[in-house]
């Protein structure tokens, strides 16, 4: 029995001799940097590299980088090797660079595939947002604007039987996720009658977008790991018991049941068609849709609303400028849905500035590249840098130039007219080195690939916003309280959410 457990002892001695020999092979015949490269950091873990820390906290690890190597740099992370550009003024030649050398399709796909399961033959993603971005502009987006506005006073206004003047309490990042997904799924998505004021439909529209949220939230829970393949197998089956939940709302049959659907809607239908991907394919791909058109405003929403309450003087100044705008329009005897057309709208300096100004500090997507072939990068300040086929390019505005000191002073802070001139004009110039910046602020990204919603999302952030402060008083329940942290694994994915949820008060207005 001891002659046994000795040869035991000795063979993991050997197997553990054998795995450190294998780690030191690996580490020691791995990459190095050649000439023109960007500086080169692999870490210290074999093909792990740096992963663990970027996972963790990707603008802090970044920073970190940047701090050590410069505004250009190469990193590992789980095998893949990804350069990494923070400088602004550098930015223009990524961005518009020819698919056939840097492409983000391909990227794209991989994410679809982990988050959603959705596979598109033939699946090209400039192509796709050419198609749908006429859906989204000029009389379409007039279309939407108006349905966005009913849909919201549905889901904020109680109907005849429900109305209360009473103090609600809740988190007001569930109140802004909820109210901007709920009414933004019914404008795309369609209703369940066609008259907006029919009380009957309305309560069906409250039951039916409160059941679809509710599955959707579920299912964010877990969409970060999904996208970083961290999903432990309890995890895993969790998550695709709720996506089965959520493709049961979106089955072919149920949505084109139903009335006022958006052009968008019709057009993205069409072209799954069109792609020739079966039914249960293109249910997939409307949830994926769903989740690409409804994370990121309410989540906006909630910061705007957030800041604004933490800052009594820009919320002073957001709510005369509103009741200036109404008044002058006579909201008193019009419903509030007639008087916001796209002219009233724009014609908010002081909110623009506020929203640009929250976006700034709390949208932090990454602009991934796939690189199709070797190729030089010229960076403004004359250097060229050489990449290689099968890396990938990543560019991360969330800390330049959105919180770059060099551009912003005190760019930690909360600057409501930061973003305003004095003569009440926007402001567009800002410089880094001395040298005027034509990206300052990307929240919506940039280039070829930026959000073909821009416009849509910030007139929905706007009715959303003027909804909840013409109709309701609302009150954080503890002002000292400080603003809440990030959740920092949603780095990378357009606007982050709080760490934890700040606790409000709010009721109908006294009429």
């Amino acid at each position: 029995m001891g002659a046994f457990v000795l040869g035991a002892s000795w063979l993991s001695f050997l197997l553990l001799l054998l795995l450190l020999f294998l780690l030191l092979v690996v580490s020691l015949s791995g990459r190095t940097r050649r000439p023109n490269e960007p500086p080169l950091d692999r870490g210290y873990i074999p093909w792990l590299g740096h992963a663990l820390a970027f996972g963790k906290d990707a603008a802090k690890f970044l920073s970190e980088m940047k701090e050590k190597h410069g505004d250009i740099f190469t990193v590992q992370v789980a095998g893949k090797f990804i350069t990494v550009l923070l400088d602004p003024l550098s930015y223009e030649v990524v961005l518009w660079e020819s698919c056939a050398k840097l492409d983000f399709g391909q990227y794209a796909r991989i994410l679809m595939k982990r988050m959603f399961d959705v596979t598109l033959p033939n699946y090209d993603s400039n192509e796709e947002k050419a198609m749908l971005r006429p859906t989204l502009k000029d009389k379409n987006l007039h279309s939407l604007t108006k349905a966005m506005c009913l849909n919201l006073q549905t889901i904020l206004l109680p109907g005849p039987d429900g109305a209360s003047g009473h103090w609600k309490e809740e988190g007001l990042f569930q109140l802004s996720y909820r109210t901007m997904f709920r009414a933004g799924f019914l404008t795309l998505f369609g209703n369940e009658g066609k008259d907006y004021e029919d009380v009957n439909c309305q309560a069906k529209d409250r039951v039916h977008s409160m059941e679809v949220y509710n599955a959707y939230y579920k299912l964010d829970r877990f969409l970060m790991k999904a996208a970083r393949s961290t999903l432990s197998v309890v995890e895993k089956q969790n998550f695709y018991n709720i996506k089965k939940d959520l493709w049961n709302f979106f089955s072919m049959e149920r949505l084109d049941s139903r009335a006022n659907q958006s052009v968008w809607l019709t057009i993205y239908k069409e072209h799954l068609v069109d792609l020739g991907v079966n039914e249960d394919m293109q249910t997939r791909a409307m949830v994926l849709q769903l989740w690409s058109t409804q994370s990121n405003a309410g989540p906006a929403v909630f910061w705007l609303l957030l800041f604004l309450l933490k800052h009594p003087p820009v919320m002073a100044a957001v709510q005369d400028e509103m009741e200036k705008l109404f008044r002058n329009r006579r909201l008193a005897t019009r419903p509030i849905c007639e008087i916001l057309n796209q002219d009233v709208l724009d014609s908010t300096p002081i909110f623009d500035s506020a929203l640009n100004e929250t976006l700034r500090l709390t949208a932090a997507p990454f602009i991934s590249r796939e690189v199709l072939q070797d190729m030089a990068l010229r960076l403004t300040a004359g250097r060229e840098y050489h990449l290689r086929k099968g890396d990938r390019l990543c560019l991360f505005p969330f800390i330049s130039p959105q919180r770059d000191p060099g551009i912003y002073k005190e760019p930690e802070k909360f600057i409501y007219n930061r973003f305003l001139n004095s003569d009440g004009t926007e402001k567009k110039d800002f410089y880094k080195g001395g040298q005027r910046l034509k990206y300052y602020n990307m929240p919506w990204g940039a280039g070829i690939n930026v959000c073909i919603g821009k416009f849509f999302a910030v007139n929905s952030i706007k009715l959303c916003v003027f909804h909840l402060l013409n109709c309701f008083d609302l009150e954080l329940i503890d002002p000292a309280k400080e603003i809440p942290g990030v959740d920092k694994e949603r780095y990378g994915f357009g606007m982050l959410q709080p760490e934890t949820d700040v606790r409000i008060r709010y009721k109908l207005k006294d009429q």
